[in-house]
């Protein structure tokens, strides 16, 4: 019944109701289970900014599922989801600076983006805590500091967005991704 209302709207190009199409997919309500039709739904909607759908996406690439593992891919999909604050795009980015899957490993990168999912999320007892306090037990002191700094800018009011792509840029020139 939900396919049926959806389904024309998403066609239509509605980024919500792709991402809800993408979720029917990926999980078999009111239809046939099609992992590789909820990664083309997602990533219509993705697309077009849709945080859930960028997530999703990401997380299908980081995990193989219903496709080949890719990492760059699933970075490349984690970071804009992050960027807006999505508290499990931010761990999960942060999982991938820290083992340098996909992407070349940043652990001070790692730490701020589990301090920032840790700040933005009501649920204290995160897997970005648990992965946080982890992190900062292999990390020398110095590191630790170089993060707590980094992220004291990413949760100054507005900056999340305009502080990770300023990183990044800076970053990036030292080959901090990759392509």
């Amino acid at each position: 019944m939900a396919q049926k209302e959806l389904k024309p709207l998403a066609e239509k190009g509605d980024a919500r109701s792709q991402y809800a199409m993408g979720v029917m997919a990926e999980n078999g309500f009111g239809m046939a289970k099609n992992l590789s039709q909820a990664a083309a739904w997602y990533l219509k909607s993705a697309k077009q900014g849709n945080t859930d759908a960028q997530y999703n996406l990401g997380a299908m690439y980081e995990h193989g599922v219903g496709m080949p593992i890719n990492y760059v891919q699933a970075a490349r999909w984690y970071r804009p989801a992050a960027e807006s604050g999505d508290i499990d795009a931010l761990s999960n980015l942060g999982v991938l600076y820290e083992k340098g899957a996909g992407v070349k490993q940043d652990k001070i990168l790692a730490m701020a983006l589990y301090n920032v999912s840790v700040a933005l999320d009501t649920n204290k007892n995160s897997q970005a805590a648990s992965n946080r306090q982890g992190l900062a037990n292999r990390m020398p002191l110095e590191d630790v500091k170089k993060a707590l700094s980094l992220t004291e800018q990413l949760l100054k009011p507005n900056n999340l967005k305009s502080g990770l792509q300023a990183y990044f840029s800076k970053n990036s020139k030292l080959g901090n991704t990759n392509k």
